[in-house]
Parts: structure tokens; C-alpha cells; sequence
């Protein structure tokens, strides 16, 4: 799954902004880097507060991204090439310029006005919140509107009120919008967080606690996961659609939180995100631990997905400005993402080893970033502009792109892929298409991560396939041994001749393994 962040990928008619149709013009590099999916960040109408994820219009494509016979082409043309779309699509709020929400406002006897979360003022005393619910980001979760004297519930930004998810009227409409999207195509969608749809219905105060668990009440709420299942019936009225559910936590994730979300494995979710893959610091036993955790805690009929980077927490490569050897990393964070068991994500420009930019204060589009900088400078640096050639603005646009392009663009680019990152994707995107082990196999450990190697084989059928990565800076040796095996691929390109060359040579029977530097290979056991 390649998850496209539209604003950044391609500009096609030169304003600046990645639109639709350059994702079209760009299908072909797609298809080439072996993609079957895309997962497509908000293009519905919005006043782009917060950059798409504040929809006014759910049924409609904003004029910045281009028009629904666009969305339409897009949709045909993708198909056309085997690859799946899936839209991201926002439940829990609307914009605040949303008719649903102007309808709710604009009088407590507004039939909407049980579409959002509206309270008075505590005790009757303006000024004092309905309770201490703060949003995502730390500040007051409750705005006061001052026509109809009451606050209203949001989140986020004040510009996102959050809809009212035990009025049934709020489901049907956006069961509505589902079905309208999946008739006219789509496969699926990828729904932002999910977890926050329900909020305790008494609205009690959360409870902090230094030592013990706290009690969080506007998020994580049971009546989610009946409303989990009535969604999944409706799509599996259609044939073949998806749902990839946002589970949003903070460091170090809960993968058990995650799991919850696929219910039994056939009655919720298809897949979840579990972010402690991202959050996990380097190093093998720490990978291993993480990995097998959400794998313990998943129904046994239920599949896995994992991912690295997002547009959200930012990009993998050189998270840490002192980390050294990034790219031999950024190739083996690839042949860890693509030989897992499970879903594969994807964040655009990954592929060729883009890193986080640096954005000037002038230049912050987020608005988060604008709000809390310098104490936290927003989520752009993640979010700048796909680095297609070493042509000026990267390739982009010919026009002043609406976040920065980032200042190795000239030799991290598609067309130059300056670090080899891109040959990495596409040589493991190619193994993961001719061997079913690597598709659908399952998953066997050798090792839990010592000598900060780890270890593992995917297996399917008669066919299993070996993986070994070092996540150290120095050379190491893996001394478990396999019978006789072909190497398949490494993340060097070839290999020292005194264990064999890539990709035709055969180890000897039981031979232990020398691994270079942050070096992964695949090896495929030889069967008689």
C-alpha cells in the first residue's frame, strides 16, 4: 500500500500544489515501483485548515486537487494498471463550515443539533468548561459559541467539531457517504482515527494519575466496536473493499489497543495501525519485541499491517540529526517492511530515502506548527514536496511548491536515486510479487534479536524463504546455519565471495551467515 499525500506528490498545472491529476501522470512510476494499492490522503472540499482532514463536503472533490471527473479518471486509469485505491476519510469531525454543522449551530432547536457534542457551561457559569477534556495537542477542547451560549466539543483545531456518534442519524449519513464513494468504485478506505469516535456518555472528567492507569473518557469508548461491525457488513456487500483503521496512541503504541479493533478477525476492521513499529528504537531485540507483541495480541484469522513513516509523526530516515549510516538503514528498514508477514505501508518518497526538512517559521503551513512553535514546529517537515528530479522545485512543479523542497533533492531524487534506496524498494517489491511466502506465508523467528541480528523465515506451502538483518554498525556473524540455501537479494547488492555471490550462489550445509554493516539479505532454502 503507498500512501500518497496529495499536495505533495505531483503538481500538474503548475500552482504549486500536487492535484489528482499529477497522481495520474505518475502511475506508470507506480506501477514500475511494483504498487498495488495506493491509500490517498483527503481530496474532498475543505477549507484546508487542517490541510483535508476538515471536510466540508464529503461528496465533493476540493477545486485545489481538480474535479470529480479527475477523481474519476484516476480511479478508471489506476484499475486499468491493478491498483487499488483507497480514500482516507474523516468520521470523527467535520469542518466547521460543513452545512451540517452551520445547520446545528445556528440554534438549539436545530434538528442538527445533536449532530455535534454541545453542552452548557458548568454550573450554569459562563466561562467554565464542561469538563477538563483538552484535545490531541494539549489546549482546551471546548469552544464557546456565543449565539447559542454553549460550547461545543472538538478534538483538534476549534475549526473541527466533532460529530455526535450516539445520534443515529450522524451513521446513516456517513454510511450514506461510504456507500457513495464504494459505488462509484473505490476499494475501500482508510479511516482517521477511529478510535476517537465515541466519548463517554456521561462526559465525565478524565482522570490523570502518576502512578496507576489513568481513565480516559473521550476516546476508546466500547460502543466503537458494535459500530465497527455494523460498518464491516456494509462492506462486505460489496466485493473486495478494505478498511484500514488509525488507532491513534502515543509512544510507545499498544499494539493490544490496535488488535482490539479487528474484533474477531472477520467482524470489524480489516487491518489496523499499530504505531509501536514506528516508535521503536534501533535495535534488533527491541524490533523483535515489538513485532512479536503485535502478533501475540491480533486474532489468530485476523492480518497484520506495518508501517514506518507517515504524514504524522514523520519520516523514518534519520529521525535522530546525529544518526549515522541513514540510507544502509533506510535499506534495511525496507527489507524489514517488505519480508514481514503482513500489509506493507508505504509513505510516499520513502522509497528513494527522503528525509524530514527543516521548515522556516515563514514557511509553516501546519497549523499546529504555527500555534506551539518553537516547542513543536508542526508536522510539514514530512510532508514536503515528492523529490522527482534534479530539476528546479525537484521536479514538482515549475512553480514555487507550497511547502519547501528539500536541499538534497539534487542528489535524492527519483531519476538519480543518489542512495540507491529506490533499487532496494523495487528489488524487494519485485521478490514480494513472485514468491507467495513473502505474500501470504507464514512467520517463523530464529532468534529474539541477539548479537542485534535478527532473524526470521516466511513460509508457504514448499516454498521458505530466509531473512537475516543487522542492525548493527559493524560486521556480525549469524551462527544458527541453514541447510543449503540460495541467496535471493541483499541490501549491499552483492555479496563478499567468501560466503557466496549474489543472487546465484549456494551456502554450504549449516554454514553461519557473515552480515555486513546494516546489511539484509534473503536467502531461499534449497529443497531436494
Amino acid at each position: 500500500m503507498y500512501h500518497i499525500y496529495t499536495a505533495s506528490f505531483k503538481d500538474s498545472n503548475n500552482d504549486g500544489i500536487g492535484d489528482i491529476p499529477g497522481i495520474l501522470k505518475k502511475l506508470d512510476y507506480l506501477t514500475g515501483l511494483g504498487v498495488d494499492a495506493i491509500w490517498l490522503s483527503p481530496v474532498y472540499a475543505s477549507p484546508m485548515v487542517d490541510l483535508g482532514y476538515d471536510i466540508a463536503d464529503y461528496k465533493s472533490i476540493d477545486d485545489q486537487y481538480g474535479t470529480m471527473d479527475d477523481f474519476r479518471e484516476l480511479l478508471a486509469e489506476a484499475h486499468k494498471r491493478g491498483i487499488r485505491i483507497l480514500m482516507d476519510l474523516a468520521l470523527n469531525h467535520t469542518s466547521e463550515l460543513h452545512p451540517w454543522f452551520l445547520e446545528s449551530r445556528s440554534s438549539k432547536n436545530s434538528p442538527k443539533r445533536d449532530w455535534y457534542i454541545w453542552m452548557p457551561p458548568k454550573d450554569g457559569q459562563k466561562g467554565k468548561k464542561p469538563n477538563n477534556w483538552r484535545t490531541n495537542f494539549g489546549r482546551k477542547a471546548w469552544r464557546y459559541d456565543h449565539k447559542t451560549k454553549e460550547y461545543y466539543y472538538h478534538s483538534f483545531f476549534r475549526e473541527q467539531p466533532d460529530l455526535n456518534w450516539r445520534n443515529p442519524e450522524v451513521k446513516e449519513a456517513m454510511f450514506d457517504i461510504m456507500r457513495y464513494w464504494l459505488d462509484m468504485g473505490i476499494d475501500g478506505f482508510r479511516l482517521d482515527v477511529i478510535n476517537l469516535l465515541y466519548k463517554d456518555a456521561e462526559l465525565k472528567n478524565n482522570e490523570f494519575r502518576l502512578f496507576g492507569k489513568s481513565k480516559i473518557y473521550n476516546r476508546n469508548q466500547p460502543e466503537v466496536y458494535e459500530l465497527l461491525r455494523d460498518l464491516r457488513k456494509l462492506l462486505d456487500g460489496y466485493p473486495e473493499k478494505a478498511s484500514v483503521g488509525e488507532i491513534y496512541v502515543v509512544p510507545p503504541g499498544d499494539p493490544a489497543l490496535a488488535a482490539s479493533f479487528l474484533g474477531g478477525g472477520a467482524d470489524m476492521l480489516h487491518l489496523v495501525f499499530d504505531f509501536s513499529l514506528a516508535f521503536t528504537l534501533w535495535k534488533a531485540s527491541s524490533y523483535y519485541k515489538t513485532i512479536a507483541e503485535y502478533y501475540r495480541k491480533i486474532p489468530e484469522s485476523a492480518w497484520p499491517c506495518f508501517f514506518l513513516s507517515n504524514h504524522d509523526i514523520g519520516r523514518s530516515v534519520k529521525r535522530l540529526f546525529w544518526e549515522r549510516g541513514k540510507y544502509a538503514k533506510a535499506k534495511l528498514r525496507a527489507a524489514l517492511l517488505l519480508t514481514l508477514k503482513g500489509t506493507p505501508f508505504i509513505y510516499y518518497g520513502d522509497e528513494i530515502g527522503m528525509e524530514n526538512v527543516p521548515i522556516p517559521k515563514r514557511h509553516i503551513r501546519d497549523l499546529y506548527g504555527r500555534l506551539l512553535y518553537p516547542f513543536f514546529k508542526g508536522r510539514d517537515r514530512a510532508r514536503t514536496p515528492m523529490q522527482w528530479s534534479d530539476k528546479p522545485h525537484a521536479g514538482f512543479s515549475k512553480q514555487t511548491p507550497w511547502l519547501p523542497v528539500s536541499e538534497k533533492y539534487m542528489s535524492i531524487n527519483v531519476k538519480k536515486d543518489g542512495a540507491s534506496v529506490l533499487h532496494t524498494y523495487k528489488a524487494l517489491l519485485s521478490l514480494r510479487k513472485k514468491h507467495k511466502a513473502l505474500q501470504k506465508g507464514d512467520i517463523v523467528f530464529f532468534n529474539k534479536g541477539e548479537n542485534n541480528i535478527l532473524a526470521y523465515s516466511r513460509q508457504c506451502e514448499q516454498e521458505e524463504l530466509i531473512v537475516l538483518l543487522n542492525f548493527s554498525g559493524r560486521k556480525k556473524t549469524y551462527a544458527g546455519g541453514f541447510d543449503t540455501a540460495k541467496i535471493l537479494f541483499s541490501t549491499h547488492g552483492t555479496r563478499n565471495p567468501t560466503v557466496g555471490s549474489c543472487p546465484s550462489a549456494s551456502l554450504p550445509s549449516r554454514a553461519p551467515m557473515t552480515l555486513r554493516a546494516f546489511e539484509g539479505i534473503i536467502l531461499k532454502r534449497q529443497t531436494a
